[in-house]
Parts: C-alpha cells; structure tokens; sequence
C-alpha cells in the first residue's frame, strides 16, 4: 500500500541558506545528489512563489515584524517535505499531482497560517514528485516557536493522522505515514539532502567542541582530585601547575593550588 508522506526538519540560521540553494535550484549542479536532472528542472513549478530576495532576509523582514524575540540557536524555518509513496506519485497524472500538492498545501497552510510561508516548490526533476514547502514558525501570538506549532511526538502523531485523514479523503488506497520527527531519522531519503545540512552542521561545530573542551577541563580537575585523596601531592602539584597553565581563566581553582603547596 502507498504512504501518505509528511516530514519536517528544523533549520536553524545557518542552515538556511543552503536549504534554499536547494529547494530554489540555484546551483548549477548537485553532485551531492545525483537523483537530479538538471535538464528536468524547467518542469519544477511553485505553488507559493518564494521571496523577493533570499529566506534569509524574508525571515529577518517577518521575524522583526511580528517582534519575536530570538536567541543565537532559534529555529528560524521549517522545513516540510511532502509526497507519497514513489510508485503512487509516479501512477498519477501531472494535474492529479499537483492536486495532491494543493490540498497538501492548504492542509499546511491551515495549520501554520498562509502568511507565514516562505514557499512551496514542486521538484519534478528527481524520482520522485515532491513538495518542499518552508514556513517561519510564529504563531497567533506572535512568538518564534516551532515547538509550539509542531509539538511532542504526541502532537506530531496528531499531525500525521490529521494530513492522512485529508489525503486519503480523495485518494483513499493511501496509509498513514511517519514523520522524521517520530522515526528519528535525520535525512530525507527522497531527496538526499547532506548539503542542505552542512552549514548547521558547521554552525554546531563550534558549540559541540567547546562542549567537549569543557568536558576535558572538568576530566582533567578530577585527576587532580584523585591524586590527592591517594596522598600523591607531588604529581597533584604537577598537574595543577599543568591544568592552572591550560586554563589560566579558571580563577576557582585558586585556594586547592594554594592548598597544595602546604603539602
């Protein structure tokens, strides 16, 4: 039986950019995902247009707009994919597909608000026929939330009945689907999109190994600790004179130096 599919990713700042790269085909090639006809792309068609210059700007413009406040990690976009099963989507008429991706488009729109849609785009230049449509999440009361607008897995599990209800209202041989969010996977097969994710990889870099430089400073405090409780003051004084040179910044390890020198 074919699947109703339904699927979101979060994007962060710096994974913007990228994203529209790809959904907006303004590469010249894609080597990272070799499903893409080039040749095909002029039959990829828009259901909302995208923005005027960049989702990028387009978000600062909504964001400021409705006065959300935002933090350095705040999810700024929503990425959704939408389709079916690759040998139902295939089967149908290209009217009949870009009907599903227009009552797709209005469930979508009913739940986040037209408004805040920066676009949805039709690929028909890959294997299968897909939608990636991208919205801002700022809900009624004018916050910048995606948890509020996507919710729990719970929630997410009332999404995927939901969107299956509506599909399945016309074509009726469709199941329900799953979404990334409840089956935890990070890619999107259908579209193999590892450059789309690369720059809030990149942007995550720096966070992840300041989290593990913090883990080896407090790795490297405890050795000293240990050598003190078995009495072995001066290899503690050795690697206190190491840990004060590496941290200098670290100014509460001050009185357990001075303590170390009595001994």
């Amino acid at each position: 039986m074919p699947y109703a599919i339904l699927r979101f990713q979060k994007r962060k700042a710096g994974g913007v950019a990228a994203c529209e790269r790809h959904n907006e085909r303004k590469k010249e090639a894609y080597k990272s995902n070799p499903d893409i006809d080039m040749e095909r792309s002029k039959n990829n068609y828009h259901l909302i247009a995208p923005p005027k210059y960049t989702y990028k700007k387009e978000i600062n413009r909504m964001v400021a707009e409705a006065g959300c406040r935002t933090r350095k990690d705040s999810v700024m976009m929503v990425e959704t994919l939408i389709t079916a099963s690759p040998e139902f989507m295939n089967s149908l008429p290209p009217k009949e597909q870009k009907a599903y991706f227009t009552m797709a488009l209005d469930f979508i729109s009913e739940r986040v608000g037209e408004k805040n849609i920066l676009s949805a785009v039709v690929h028909m230049d890959e294997r299968t026929p897909h939608m990636h449509l991208c919205f801002v999440p700022i809900t009624p009361d004018n916050k910048l939330s995606a948890k509020t607008i996507l919710g729990n897995q719970k929630s997410l599990s009332e999404w995927q009945t939901a969107y299956h209800e509506r599909m399945s209202s016309r074509w009726n041989q469709l199941e329900r689907g799953q979404s990334s969010m409840e089956t935890k996977r990070k890619h999107v097969p259908t579209c193999q999109e590892g450059i789309a994710l690369a720059e809030e990889k990149q942007g995550n870099k720096k966070q992840e190994d300041k989290k593990q430089e913090t883990l080896l400073q407090e790795m490297k405090y405890n050795e000293i600790i240990c050598l003190e409780k078995t009495a072995d003051w001066e290899m503690a004084k050795e690697k206190m004179s190491e840990y004060q040179a590496a941290y200098p910044e670290d100014e509460s390890v001050a009185k357990e130096a001075e303590f170390l020198q009595t001994r």
